[in-house]
C-alpha cells in the first residue's frame, strides 16, 4: 500500500469518526428538542382544557382562548364548543371551525359524544375534549369544548436528513482538501524520490529530483537527496578510473606473474638442464685436449671432431628445450595436445630418471587440434608436471608413477595428468587456482603453479578440472575447445 493511500485512509478513518460523532450529537439534540416542545404542547393543552371546564359556553370569547374578535389563540388550532339542549338537539359553536377539515370534524365530535357520555375528559393525540360549566351538579355535561393546539412547523425527519447532508458535504470537503494536501505536499514528493532512487539503482546520476522550493522536512530530504547522488556520481567515475588502473595494473602483474613462472619452472630443473650441459662439455674438454696433440692420427683426430660435434649438438638441443619457455610474442594456431606432451616430458627428463619414475604417455588416435599457443600450454602443462614430481617426492612410493593421457570428444580435447603422490585435500581444492596458495612446505613451493595454468587454460577458452583421489594421487585435466580449422 502506498504512503498516500495510507495516510488518505487515516484521515477518511478519523473523519467519519468525527462525523458519526458529530451527526449522533446532532440527532440526540434534536431529539430532546421535539421532546421539549411535546411536553410545551401537552402543557398548553391541559391549560386550555382547565380553562375551559371553569368556563360557561357563553364566555369562550374574550378569554385566552379567543379574542373579542372571534380569533383563537395562536397555540390553538381549533376550538369548538358542542352544546345539547332539549328540544333543539346538539349545536356546535364552531369557534375555529374554519381549521377542520372532514377527519377532524369527525374526531371532535366522536370526543364530545365520549365526554357527554361519561362526563369526564377525553383526549386523543394534540387533541382534548373537556366538559363545560353549566350542567346539572352531579349530572352530563350540556356543553363540551373540544380543543386542538397547533402542531410544531418542525419536520424531524428533514432537519435530520438535511442535518446529515451538510455534515457528510462538509466533511467530504474536508476529505478532498486533504488529499489535495496531502498529495501534493507529502506524496508526490516521496514520489519523485522513489523515481529518483530506482534512477540511481540503473546508474543515472545527472537527473535530480525536482525541489518545490520550500523548506520544509520533505524538500529538506529532496536536497540532501540530490546532495548523496551527486556525491555518488563523483564517486563512482572515481571508482570507475581506479578499477581501470587496478585491471590494467592486475593485467600486468598477471603477465609479469606467468612470466616468473616459467622462469621458476625452468630454475627449479637447473640441475638437470647444467647436468645435460656438463656432460657433453667434459667430453669436448677431453677431446680438445687430446686434439692439441701434433703426432695424433687422422683416424684418431676425426674421432675426436665428432665427439666435439656430438657435444655441441647435445648442448644446442638442451638450450632449444629452454628457449622453448622464455617470454616471447605469443602467436595462436592450430595446436596438437600430443605435440604439447613430448617437450615438456623431455625438459622433465633429467629429474623423471634421477627420482625414477615411471612416466607413461597415451595419445589418443586422432588429433587433439586445439586453438592456442603452444609455449602457453607447454607451460601450463609443465607446472603441472613438476608439481606431480614434488607430489610423489613427498609421497615415497615404491613405483611413482605420472601418466599424461589425450582424448577427443565432438567438441573438446582432454589432456589429463595423474599421478600416485599425496594428493590434495577436498576443502583445498576450491583454493587450488589462488596466487601463492600451497600446501607445501615452507620455501618448496611459489603457489603460482596450478594458477599460472589455469590462467593460461582458462585464456584459451578452456578450463581445469582438479580430481583429488584421495590416498591413491591426484587427477588434473585441461578441457579445451577443438579446434575444426
Amino acid at each position: 500500500m502506498s504512503l498516500r493511500s495510507k495516510l488518505f485512509g487515516a484521515i477518511g478513518l478519523t473523519l467519519c469518526l468525527v462525523l458519526g460523532l458529530l451527526v449522533a450529537l446532532t440527532l440526540v439534540g434534536e431529539r430532546d428538542r421535539l421532546e421539549g416542545l411535546d411536553e410545551f404542547r401537552k402543557a398548553t393543552l391541559r391549560f386550555a382544557g382547565d380553562l375551559a371546564m371553569r368556563l360557561h359556553p357563553e364566555g369562550v370569547q374574550d378569554t385566552l382562548l379567543v379574542d373579542r374578535d372571534g380569533k383563537l389563540n395562536p397555540d390553538l388550532r381549533s376550538l369548538v364548543v358542542f352544546r345539547r339542549r332539549p328540544g333543539d338537539g346538539d349545536r356546535a359553536d364552531p369557534y375555529g371551525a374554519a381549521l377542520l377539515d372532514d377527519a377532524d370534524a369527525a374526531r371532535a365530535r366522536a370526543l364530545a359524544d365520549l365526554v357527554f357520555v361519561t362526563g369526564e375528559s377525553a383526549a386523543e393525540g394534540d387533541a382534548l375534549a373537556v366538559p363545560m360549566r353549566g350542567g346539572d351538579p352531579g349530572g352530563l355535561p350540556v356543553a363540551v369544548a373540544y380543543i386542538e393546539v397547533e402542531p410544531t412547523p418542525y419536520d424531524p425527519v428533514r432537519v435530520s436528513q438535511v442535518s446529515f447532508l451538510v455534515v457528510v458535504g462538509a466533511g467530504l470537503v474536508l476529505l478532498g482538501v486533504t488529499w489535495f494536501i496531502v498529495d501534493r505536499v507529502v506524496a508526490r514528493p516521496l514520489s519523485e524520490v522513489v523515481h529518483g532512487a530506482n534512477r540511481v539503482s540503473v546508474g543515472d546520476y545527472g537527473t535530480p529530483v525536482p525541489a518545490a522550493g520550500t523548506d520544509d522536512e520533505i524538500q529538506q530530504v529532496i536536497a540532501a537527496f540530490n546532495s548523496m547522488m551527486i556525491e555518488m556520481g563523483t564517486l563512482q567515475v572515481r571508482m570507475r578510473e581506479r578499477t581501470q588502473d587496478a585491471l590494467l595494473t592486475a593485467k600486468k602483474t598477471q603477465d609479469s606473474l606467468v612470466i616468473a613462472q616459467r622462469l621458476a619452472s625452468t630454475g627449479r630443473l637447473a640441475a638437470g638442464i647444467a647436468h645435460e650441459v656438463n656432460n657433453p662439455l667434459a667430453g669436448m674438454l677431453n677431446a680438445v685436449h687430446s686434439l692439441r696433440t701434433k703426432d695424433m692420427p687422422p683416424a684418431k683426430r676425426d674421432e675426436y671432431l665428432e665427439i666435439v660435434e656430438d657435444g655441441l649438438r647435445r648442448i644446442q638441443a638442451t638450450v632449444a628445450k629452454i628457449l622453448q619457455f622464455t617470454p616471447h610474442k605469443i602467436a595462436p594456431r592450430g595446436v596438437d595436445l600430443n605435440e604439447v606432451v613430448r617437450p615438456v616430458l623431455a625438459l622433465a627428463r633429467h629429474r623423471v630418471e634421477k627420482e625414477e619414475v615411471e612416466v607413461v604417455a597415451v595419445s589418443c588416435l586422432e588429433p587433439a587440434i586445439v586453438f592456442g599457443d603452444p609455449y602457453e600450454l607447454q607451460q601450463a602443462l609443465l607446472n603441472v608436471v613438476l608439481n606431480a614430481l614434488d607430489a610423489l617426492e613427498e609421497a615415497h612410493r615404491e613405483t611413482p608413477r605420472i601418466e599424461v593421457r589425450t582424448s577427443v570428444t565432438a567438441d573438446e580435447a582432454h589432456l589429463l595428468v595423474r599421478d600416485n603422490g599425496v594428493g590434495m585435500k577436498e576443502e583445498d581444492v576450491a583454493r587450488a587456482f589462488d596466487l601463492f596458495f600451497t600446501t607445501k612446505d615452507p620455501g618448496k613451493g611459489t603457489g603460482l603453479g596450478l594458477a599460472t595454468a589455469h590462467k593460461i587454460v582458462t585464456d584459451h577458452g578452456g578450463r581445469v578440472e582438479l580430481r583429488p583421489l584421495g590416498s591413491e594421487g591426484m587427477e588434473i585435466e585441461f578441457v579445451l575447445p577443438r579446434f575444426h580449422g
